[in-house]
């Protein structure tokens, strides 16, 4: 069957792969400014007749969900260790740092310093029966974990800590710094020809609009650093090693790796972001309810994961922004085209994500991210670096550093190398 050529080719190094990774940054960084500024305040949008709300308050949520998901999808989705136990560490980080700012007087951020640590020993200590059990016992055991956490805070012993049934309530807020000029951003954005309408009434922000936006680009910055650290560690030594475990254990002990360690170290970082995730969790609801860390929130996760794509980071937003915002879009339709409203009235919200569920597994078995990345092949193939390109790239380096000549340490002959400067 013929295949149809992309439209546009890239290749990594090149002038062109830069501009074209910069303009999907810029893309991006776009997205995030609209929502901070467009729906600082609760918003909706308005999809056959039915009103779906849309707040930062939601998106910021989604974000303490996608660091929780990026930690399971490196113990899943990279290791090949099936975990449903992140709703623990979760609710952990959740806890602790409600503790350290409410009692203690820290800042979020510094409370960080506790989190991370505590829940990575955790994680290396719950990771133990990894060595022994696998697949669906291994699912069950970390499933126990997360389904005895609820109980676990309301112990008496742990009451002044946690809050019991109560939980643990936390005032303290972003304060954005008086240099950043939140209201001159969006009284600009209000100028706008067209899209202007959608950032308010050009009076400016109040005080906890100001707070909710500078929250929200805080949080973004802390998921940047997560995602960018995973990313590091799947591209480094390590990360090849725990993907070799994932995908035949025998062969990646016959290399000389050693499993207990990947598998262990993996539950721990995985067990780290949780609390990260957490942490992110309990500073934007201002309270940490045993009612949010139940066993429940451990299946989205897993859900989450599974439908973003498994072993991809990019699904891990995708998964975020799915358990935080379709559960309650489901409950808040009320038409559907072809649908007769009489089978949409009362609780179908969980019918409708079951149904969507079922779909994306059949439709997307890769997940979203997978479908995804087959329409953007269509148009846009980014090849590797040559091997020619390389050897451009170190003659160049070697004549900088007034090393040999780039032609007698590779035998004389570089005259296929590219010759455009966009290329090299």
């Amino acid at each position: 069957m013929a295949t149809t050529s992309p439209k546009f080719l890239f290749t990594e190094g090149t002038n062109h792969y830069r501009a074209y990774k910069i303009a999907g940054f810029a893309l991006l960084t776009l997205l995030i400014l609209i929502v901070a500024f467009a729906y600082n305040d609760t918003g909706s949008i308005t999809l056959f007749d039915n009103s779906y709300k849309l707040s930062i308050t939601r998106v910021t949520k989604a974000i303490s969900f996608m660091v929780a998901i990026l930690g399971l999808q490196v113990v899943a989705g990279f290791t090949g260790q099936l975990s449903l136990g992140q709703g623990f560490f979760f609710g952990t980080g959740a806890y602790i740092s409600a503790w350290l700012v409410a009692d203690q007087n820290w800042a979020w951020f510094t409370s960080l310093l506790v989190v991370v640590p505590v829940c990575f020993v955790f994680g290396l200590v719950f990771g133990i029966p990894a060595l022994r059990i696998k697949g669906l016992y291994l699912a069950l055991v970390t499933l126990g974990l997360a389904a005895v956490f609820p109980s676990l805070i309301k112990l008496d012993f742990l009451l002044p800590y946690t809050g019991g049934a109560a939980g643990k309530q936390v005032d303290s807020d972003f304060i954005p710094p008086s240099w950043l000029p939140l209201d001159g951003i969006v009284d600009a954005l209000h100028k706008l020809p067209l899209i202007g309408q959608y950032f308010g009434d050009g009076g400016g922000m109040s005080s906890k609009e100001e707070q909710r936006v500078w929250t929200f680009f805080l949080m973004v910055t802390l998921a940047c650093i997560c995602f960018k650290l995973v990313s590091n560690l799947i591209k480094s030594r390590p990360g090849r090693a725990i993907r070799a475990v994932r995908d035949n254990e025998t062969s990646a002990a016959v290399n000389g790796m050693s499993l207990s360690f990947h598998k262990t170290m993996s539950f721990g970082v995985a067990s780290a972001l949780g609390g990260v995730g957490g942490m992110i969790y309990v500073a934007e609801l201002g309270i940490a309810s045993e009612g949010d860390f139940t066993q429940l929130i451990s299946i989205l996760f897993i859900v989450g994961m599974v439908v973003g794509g498994v072993g991809t980071l990019s699904g891990a937003v995708i998964g975020g922004l799915v358990i935080a915002f379709i559960p309650d879009w489901a409950s808040s339709t009320q038409n559907l085209p072809g649908v007769p409203d009489r089978w949409l009235q009362g609780p179908t919200g969980g019918l409708i994500l079951g149904v969507g569920l079922i779909i994306i597994t059949f439709v997307l078995p890769g997940g979203v991210i997978s479908g995804v990345r087959k329409i953007r092949d269509r148009f846009v193939r980014v090849l590797p670096q040559t091997p020619a390109l390389g050897l451009a790239r170190a003659g160049v380096a070697l004549h900088a550093d007034g090393g040999d000549d780039l032609s007698s340490a590779t035998g004389g002959d570089v005259s296929n190398g590219p010759t455009n400067a966009d290329e090299a």
